[in-house]
């Protein structure tokens, strides 16, 4: 072969491999342009989000502008018209997720609740023995505390220089025999510095003064506190002694806040104190005391406890439990005391008909029974709370979205109350949602109003009906799914890109402009020069 020969058949060869090579990068090409358009096709209807960052909505997948993870393809709503949001997961999701639901259906709740206080002196109960005039204790016959005393008991024998001569004046005023209103005075002033009846009299019969004066107690109790000694001085206004009656005390327990709706005047309470294991105290709520204790959280509840052995002292610790029954109002169900009789002033005195209080006379008041007038004035309203949470008097569907308006009234059928598992509430805080199985891999976000905790239960005044299922496992899974695509949950009642407020691409802003989520630039960091330091 010659040299023009080989050169000629170099260049057909390189022009045949040429020809090819263009002719498959040309359908390469094409192909790659077809399939493009076709995914754009597909993907134009659809929208993709990043799973760490859900506010990312972009009409093509790729890699997260944020985070550079791979987006995930973002479902749409399947809450088919419906004003509240519903997600449908696959049977494989809902495997992972564990999910577990629980059908809504009616209890008897009862709590019992569980306290700790301190046996305290009954408050009506005491009492002070003052001295009412200046003067020397010569002899005390009640010389320690913790004695028993009866009204009508001697306690000192003392020299008073104002008694001695107030019975002067009465003696000089009976010599008188136009005295009389004199030797009334005289009397009265004997009486009120603490002379009794019989003293004056035994003095108007043997018309012979004592320079020393026996004075008695006025009333009944155990001595707690002797502030007198013998042969000491005493004024006008002195506290001698300080009297208790044990015979009934009071046990204050600390009741914590969220506790408080378990409280009723009526109920009865079991109480046990170390001091006697086994022996069971019975007493009563007399009421809540008005101020809650701001260190501790707490409302001291009063309990009156009869005692007449004295077997509780001032100061015990003891642990009580106060079993009640939920009403159909939310609240703790009556006590049996409704429809009794009872003193405002000293609320631990019951009488089943009307009366006057034996302690301080007032006329006995009528104990109100448990229906309130909330249970009595239904109300109704949208679920969604539509136009403010506006209540309608009768029965119907909202205004705004037509969805059937629900009673604001507790939902009970005299067998119990709407109960669910404590597991099946999602609680942000500030609201509480539950997750309603409506079949076929298909979840409901349900926003429910609860009652107080009854142990596992907890009960449903407004949200749920019975028969519907809730899902009481799983329930958190569903809520980051329903957060991730873009739906209500939780946290983010209007869905978490509305929340956060992003204008994405694709989507126009209220300007009519559109911008697309740019990843935050990194920080830049200043390197010094070689051989310098940076200052």
């Amino acid at each position: 072969m010659t040299r023009a020969s080989f050169i000629r058949a170099s260049l057909a060869l390189l022009s045949v491999f040429s020809l090819g090579f263009l002719g498959g990068r040309w359908m390469q090409s094409e192909h790659g342009v077809m399939n493009a358009s076709s995914a754009n096709l597909d993907a134009s209807a659809q929208v993709f989000t990043c799973s760490m960052h859900p506010q990312v909505r972009l009409d093509r997948p790729g890699n997260c502008p944020i985070c550079a993870m791979p987006l995930i393809l973002a479902t749409g709503d399947d809450s088919g018209g419906s004003a509240r949001p519903t997600l449908t997961l696959s049977s494989h999701a809902v495997a992972m997720a564990g999910v577990e639901t629980v059908a809504v259906t009616f209890r008897e709740l009862r709590h019992e609740l569980r306290a700790v206080g301190k046996i305290q002196y009954n408050e009506p109960s005491l009492a002070t023995v003052t001295a009412r005039v200046d003067g020397y204790a010569e002899r005390l016959f009640v010389n320690v505390t913790g004695v028993d005393i009866k009204a009508g008991d001697h306690l000192l024998e003392a020299y008073s220089p104002d008694l001695f001569v107030a019975q002067q004046e009465l003696l000089i005023a009976l010599q008188d025999p136009n005295g009389g209103p004199l030797v009334d005075a005289a009397r009265l002033k004997l009486l009120r510095w603490g002379l009794t009846q019989e003293q004056i009299g035994h003095l108007v019969d043997s018309r012979k003064f004592a320079d020393r004066v026996t004075f008695y107690s006025p009333i009944a109790g155990t001595v707690i506190e002797k502030t007198i000694v013998e042969n000491s001085a005493f004024k006008a206004g002195d506290v001698l002694y300080r009297v208790a009656n044990l015979d009934t005390v009071w046990a204050y327990l600390d009741i914590y806040e969220f506790d408080l709706p378990w409280i009723r005047y009526g109920q009865a309470v079991r109480l046990e104190t170390e001091a006697h294991p086994g022996q069971i105290f019975e007493g009563m709520v007399t009421f809540v005391e008005p101020v809650l204790n701001d260190e501790t959280r707490t409302v001291r509840v009063p309990i009156h406890i009869e005692n007449a052995n004295h077997a509780l002292k001032p100061g015990m610790f003891v642990s009580a439990v106060i079993s009640a029954e939920l009403g159909p109002d939310g609240r703790a169900a009556a006590t049996g005391v409704e429809g009794k009789f009872a003193c405002r002033m000293h609320p631990q005195i019951l009488k089943d008909q009307a009366g006057i209080c034996q302690q301080c006379g007032m006329e006995l008041a009528v104990i109100p029974g448990s229906t309130t007038d909330a249970m009595s004035k239904a109300a109704y309203a949208c679920p969604m709370k539509c136009e403010a949470g506006k209540v309608y008097g009768a029965p119907g569907n909202c205004p705004v979205c037509q969805m059937a308006l629900e009673s604001n009234a507790p939902v009970s059928t005299g067998s119990g109350l709407l109960a669910i598992p404590v597991s099946a509430v999602l609680d942000s805080g500030t609201r509480s949602i539950v997750y309603v199985d409506r079949g076929m891999g298909s979840y409901e976000a349900r926003e429910v109003t609860l009652g107080p905790r009854c142990d596992e239960y907890i009960p449903v005044l407004r949200g749920l009906i019975a028969g519907e299922r809730v899902v009481t496992q799983g329930g958190f899974l569903i809520d980051s799914q329903f957060q991730i695509t873009g739906h209500p949950s939780l946290f983010y009642p209007g869905g978490l890109h509305a929340a956060m407020g992003h204008v994405h691409e694709g989507a126009g802003s209220e300007n009519g402009d559109s911008r697309s989520v740019k990843p935050a630039e990194p920080a830049k960091s200043e390197v010094p020069p070689a051989g310098g330091h940076k200052h």
